[in-house]
């Protein structure tokens, strides 16, 4: 962590992760929150946490031309990013999302056959599943239930042990060559909302995405080789 932005690897609807995560909101008082999800439905973030919404609810996008070419993303009570959200909202930092838009989302999946994306799926890596079998354990779900869930250390200590576990593995996917190309996209286009969103703000900052993105977030990039990994991005949709 740098000492204005500090990153939060969590597990999508992990609720100790939101536990965790909210102690650490409360610690460092951030003035912006920056939160994996799509930047074109940064909008409906004040929506989201109004009063009168009953969760759990999902935003649905989907393509103006094409409606059977639809998108869920999903919040829970105890999901991570809601609870950033929530956060912000009661608090008054300003709070965003930053990863690739919906628009350019959908005219990726239009572009591609069905064979295409099954490949991308195949190629996904599950960093939970790999840490809990290192664990020696069966399942992601157990070892996320016994290290984390049950966590009842600082948030700090927690937070940077996922870190330096993600990174490793990572490591290994770099080297093998098995990190999605589309797991890069998205980090090279939330690198840049990162930098963006903070020459735009003030104070302390808080990133929270999936664990397997913190360490790439990170990493140092330049503006030039992110933009060219967007650069074959087809259309984007509305």
């Amino acid at each position: 962590m740098t000492d204005r932005i500090h990153y939060f690897g969590i597990r999508h609807h992990g609720p100790g992760s939101s536990r965790l995560l909210v102690s650490a909101l409360n610690d460092i008082q951030p003035s912006l929150i920056l939160i994996e999800g799509p930047s074109d439905c940064s909008d409906l973030i004040p929506l989201l946490c109004n009063a009168e919404t009953t969760l759990p609810m999902a935003l649905l996008s989907y393509a103006a031309t094409n409606a059977e070419c639809s998108s869920f993303f999903p919040f829970a009570e105890y999901s991570p990013e809601y609870q950033a959200c929530l956060w912000g909202q009661k608090t008054g930092a300003q709070t965003a999302f930053i990863d690739l838009p919906m628009g350019y989302r959908l005219a990726q999946a239009i572009k591609q056959d069905d064979k295409a994306q099954q490949r991308e799926e195949c190629g996904q890596v599950d960093p939970i599943g790999l840490l809990a079998r290192t664990a020696g354990y069966e399942d992601g779900e157990s070892w996320w239930n016994d290290v984390i869930e049950e966590h009842q250390e600082s948030h700090i200590s927690l937070f940077a042990a996922i870190e330096n576990a993600i990174a490793a593995l990572r490591e290994d996917a770099v080297e093998t060559g098995t990190i999605s190309q589309q797991d890069l996209i998205r980090e090279a286009y939330m690198r840049l909302e990162i930098k963006n969103q903070c020459k735009a703000h003030d104070g302390p900052v808080v990133v929270v995405t999936g664990a397997w993105h913190t360490p790439a977030l990170q990493e140092k990039h330049s503006l030039k080789d992110d933009k060219a990994l967007l650069k074959g991005l087809p259309k984007k949709l509305t």
